[in-house]
């Protein structure tokens, strides 16, 4: 997939940004975040990145404030799997999960609405403090089948980084970052994006889906380069697909 956009040339001095489109509920996110974590370990410019958590929900009518239900019930009655697609998914993803070192549970995890967990990503972001949370959140229901629309559990999650208990609570109980997540969506649909993650490397490099840690370190790689380099004003985005979750609420098996 290819587009191509006019633009002035960017500074070389300028970061390099990085814009990830992401969903608590979806099992390749988190995969997807280790995967990124681990690459960025081995990118040598990893102290000129610039980035952005960006929200995404895969099912917005799904129950919030700890009403969520089992996702195998979820996948069944909602998003239409047979029985055995669902154990090929779980299996693929059990996989990938043991070959990223991290325990797997999905099986018994939560569905549930993400909207308050994306709120309180932004909350973070203020503070710097955005990736823990994801990286917690995305523990709690691949790992620990905890409901993440629990109030509770965003407020302990939260605190665990460095929030304070009271302006997490505060922005629970309000509107607040509710714009900011349809924005994020909305900027996602101008950009022909419907899946997730995504990951959006200086607007000219896409990644989607849980792809393999040495694809992300050859991306990296070439967009800094690229970056650097850079003498067109015009804009071209090279996308590389891997398994991912669509708008729709189902995800790859």
């Amino acid at each position: 997939m290819f587009t191509t956009i006019m633009e002035p040339l960017v500074k070389k001095s300028e970061k390099m940004k990085i814009e990830v489109w992401t969903d608590i509920m979806c099992p390749y996110c988190y995969i997807g975040k280790i995967h990124y974590e681990q690459a960025l370990q081995q990118f040598e410019h990893a102290d000129e990145v610039e980035l952005e958590w960006r929200a995404f929900q895969l099912n917005p009518d799904l129950p919030d404030k700890g009403n969520g239900y089992p996702v195998r019930e979820y996948l069944v009655n909602s998003a239409g799997y047979s029985e055995e697609s669902i154990d090929s998914m779980f299996a693929n993803l059990k996989k990938l999960a043991d070959d990223a070192g991290v325990p797997f549970n999905l099986p018994h995890s939560i569905a549930a609405n993400t909207r308050d967990a994306h709120r309180l990503i932004k909350l973070a972001a203020k503070k710097g403090l955005d990736s823990a949370v994801v990286g917690k959140l995305g523990k709690a229901y691949f790992e620990e089948a905890k409901d993440y629309s629990d109030w509770d559990l965003l407020v302990s999650i939260g605190t665990e980084v460095g929030l304070e208990e009271e302006e997490i609570r505060r922005m629970l109980e309000s509107d607040d970052y509710l714009y900011e997540i349809k924005q994020d969506m909305q900027e996602a649909a101008n950009l022909g994006f419907d899946t997730v993650p995504t990951f959006l490397m200086d607007e000219r490099q896409a990644i989607i889906g849980s792809e393999p840690v040495d694809l992300f370190v050859k991306v990296l790689n070439k967009t800094y380069n690229n970056l650097k380099s850079r003498t067109e004003k015009e804009k071209v985005l090279e996308v590389s697909m891997g398994k991912s979750c669509n708008a729709d609420g189902t995800c790859e098996i």
